[in-house]
């Protein structure tokens, strides 16, 4: 303990310390104290490591930035094959964009059931001049996630000036399957991530210079026209500036930011009648299940990620020792990021989506944490050493061998636990995927008649298949996103009324381990036990998924074909091979 509070004591002097005012002090001692350090000679070998030097700029750039950038492209192609049933719903808004019927998900329905403009805007243009969409989004996802890491890079060296340690952030960064993974998955998070990280290292710049175009605020709007959570990102950082929130540079920064998001909140009003998306209603509309679900997802992100976390908390404590404006910064917007997440409840996604904007801010602060801590390590117990007897280096060394240990311990956890997660996306979540909606897409495919599915998983059904559909979860249905309850819960008599009234041709429901007679859902098996769907609706397929049950498609009795007349007695009728969806 002595040694943390002596560490602490240190960083109040030497880590970019800005005085309580907010305000950067150029001549003070903390630059004066950073720029001795930055101006060290490197390091010509061990005893001088040792002793505290720091790395030479290229190692520096090896250790922190090529061999992560490496580890992250490996692990983006180990997961490669995995799309996201989501990620289908945008590629059916681009396509038909780039078919020329708009921004809709059926013809002629303008409902705006996606919230990442900008990314279903570039899948469009891919497609218009044909490019797989899948494809796309898998290359794009991947170059944004390449270029956070170097955004990464950039605001390490700004939070605590490259010494004797690499940077940490960019292989905690790389060694995430919520980075890693939804870089591939043909969402449009990895660009957000990148938007939003490059945003704020160019404001940081900005605000040192002073003077200049804010170009800052163009690329956080580009954020706000990716997700809708990104005023967040830029505010937050305006906060921080004290008296220049009011400077000119700043004022400009918010028109620049806001001008952009104005046109499309414009272009939504006459385009899709409202002022906001369809999914905003759709995924809440009941506070209490949205905390409770927000409460478990951000537990059991803190058990996934574990001592970064506590490396973290760390890093915010020498932030708020020192001072540290940036760093402060940093700590506020993933304390924002964790805020959203609690109040929206997360999603339903493998691997914690929804903390991918919180992590590159999070491993920032575990980084500044874990440096604190190794780097004085070194030349303090060297000096002790030293001084105690003249074989003393050897204590040194040992200290040297215990902070490369604790590195190495942290990497071993990061690895056990993509390793797991990347085994446990491709041997169970796309082997059901795959076999569930792709099987049931082929279904379609092979024996069906176009006609309007009602179905909750819309995506690669609804991308295949190329059908009407009845979104039971009310993503793109303008009537059932608006009913009470959570999102998954909006199921009152308003849902059943909906449902019966647009009497859709086929029903595809998650039925039992070997029965369509009476299905798992409440939502689902009331609509089934309903006098306007018995008698009526008949079992016409049933598609085993690799989790043994089955996903089962009713059609509408007058509109079953003669050749499978005896399916009215509920008989199975067996799912062709499965296909894989398009990768």
């Amino acid at each position: 303990m002595a040694f943390l509070e002596e560490q602490l004591e240190e960083e109040h002097g030497r880590v970019g310390v800005a005085p309580p005012g907010g305000e950067a002090d150029p001549g003070g001692e903390a630059d004066e104290a950073d720029d001795a350090e930055q101006d060290a000679p490197p390091a010509r070998g061990l005893r001088d490591w040792l002793r505290g030097a720091p790395l030479s700029g290229r190692l520096h750039l090896a250790l922190g930035l090529a061999l992560p950038a490496v580890l992250l492209v490996v692990n983006m192609v180990r997961v490669r094959s995995f799309t996201i049933d989501d990620a289908y719903i945008s590629y059916r808004y681009a396509r038909n964009f780039a078919r020329g019927l708009g921004l809709v998900y059926n013809a002629g329905e303008r409902i705006e059931g996606y919230t990442n403009f900008l990314w279903t805007v570039l899948l469009a243009a891919g497609i218009k001049v044909g490019l797989d969409p899948d494809v796309l989004a898998k290359v794009l996802g991947g170059l944004a996630a390449c270029g956070s890491l170097g955004a990464l890079y950039l605001l390490s060296d700004r939070l605590r000036p490259r010494g004797a340690i690499p940077c940490i952030a960019t292989w905690l960064f790389a060694s995430s399957i919520v980075q890693s993974g939804y870089a591939v998955f043909g969402l449009e998070t990895p660009l957000f991530v990148l938007l939003v990280l490059a945003g704020t290292e160019m404001m940081f710049r900005e605000r040192d210079r002073g003077t200049g175009f804010p170009y800052s605020g163009l690329v956080f709007g580009l954020a706000g026209l990716t997700r809708p959570e990104a005023p967040m990102f830029l505010g937050i950082p305006m906060l921080f500036l004290g008296l220049r929130f009011f400077g000119r540079q700043n004022l400009l920064r918010g028109v620049v930011f806001a001008a952009p998001i104005a046109l499309h909140m414009l272009w939504r009003h006459s385009y899709y009648g409202t002022w906001l998306p369809n999914t905003l209603s759709a995924k809440t509309g009941s506070l209490a299940e949205q905390l409770a679900g927000g409460q478990h997802y951000l537990k059991e992100y803190a058990e996934h990620t574990g001592p970064v976390l506590l490396l973290a908390l760390f890093g915010l404590c020498v932030a708020i020792v020192a001072r540290h404006r940036d760093a402060l910064c940093v700590a506020a917007l993933a304390l924002a990021v964790a805020g959203y997440v609690l109040l929206v409840g997360g999603d339903w996604m493998p691997f914690y989506r929804f903390m991918s904007p919180f992590e590159p801010f999070c491993f920032l602060l575990a980084g500044l944490g874990a440096r604190s801590l190794l780097e004085p390590l070194l030349p303090a117990v060297s000096a002790r050493a030293a001084a105690a007897r003249p074989g003393g280096i050897a204590l040194a060394a040992g200290a040297g061998v215990l902070a490369a240990g604790c590195l190495v311990a942290l990497g071993a956890f990061r690895a056990q636990r993509i390793d797991r997660a990347q085994h446990r996306i491709l041997d169970d979540d796309k082997r059901f995927w795959d076999s569930a909606a792709g099987g049931t897409a082929a279904w379609f495919q092979q024996h069906g008649q176009p006609g309007e599915v009602a179905v909750g998983d819309i995506g690669y059904i609804g991308y295949a298949t190329d059908y009407p559909v009845l979104d039971l979860l009310g993503l793109v249905d303008p009537v059932i996103s608006k009913l009470p309850g959570g999102y998954t819960r909006k199921t009152g008599p308003g849902y059943v009324q909906r449902v019966f009234d647009k009497s859709p041709r086929y029903f595809v429901f998650i039925g039992g381990a070997d029965t369509c007679d009476k299905l798992p859902f409440p939502a689902q098996e009331k609509l089934r036990r309903d006098r306007r769907f018995r008698g009526v609706y008949e079992v016409a397929g049933m598609v085993r998924h690799s989790k043994n049950g089955y996903w089962c498609i009713f059609e509408r009795r007058g509109d079953a074909p003669p050749s499978r007349a005896g399916d009215a007695q509920g008989a199975p009728v067996p799912a062709p091979e499965t296909p894989t969806p398009p990768e």
